[in-house]
């Protein structure tokens, strides 16, 4: 628990889920300064209109852009420099429950991607990835499956 105290990720999660609290209440303008305060601590752009499940955390969190749109499931993992946003402005990806996305990956647009699924490091994806595959390259493609265990 110690260690929490120090990983600025931590804190960028914490400040979210109150500002969403905030935010409900009618309080938006605070909702707005506990965002700034998680990015200026933590490198961590997350809007309090994205939805993110519990049990998901930032890996080495600096450069993450959650845009306000984006749905993330329970217990992902995401690592630094990845973009979870927008193409057009309106269309937001929907991210499942335990998907891994890997250092400097975007995830862009009116897509889904399934429970369990792998996105590969610095991959760009912009179509729908099902549940339980791998993921790389620019534009991404399938390069394999999970393991379910």
């Amino acid at each position: 628990m110690l260690t929490s105290l120090f990983a600025t990720q931590w804190h960028a999660l914490r400040l979210y889920r109150l500002s969403r609290r905030m935010d409900e209440a009618g309080h938006a303008g605070i909702a707005v300064v506990l965002l700034q305060l998680g990015k200026l601590l933590s490198g961590i752009e997350l809007d309090h209109g994205a939805v993110i499940g519990e049990g998901t955390v930032f890996i080495h969190g600096n450069g993450i852009v959650i845009g306000p749109g984006s749905i993330i499931g329970s217990n992902c993992k995401i690592f630094h420099q990845v973009t979870i946003g927008t193409q057009d402005g309106t269309a937001y990806p929907v991210v499942g429950d335990d998907v891994v996305i890997y250092p400097g990956a975007k995830v862009i647009g009116d897509i889904t991607i399934g429970n369990g699924a792998v996105i590969g490091a610095n991959a760009v994806v912009t179509k729908n990835v099902g549940a339980g595959e791998i993921v790389a390259g620019n534009p991404a493609v399938v390069v394999g499956r999970s393991d379910p265990a």
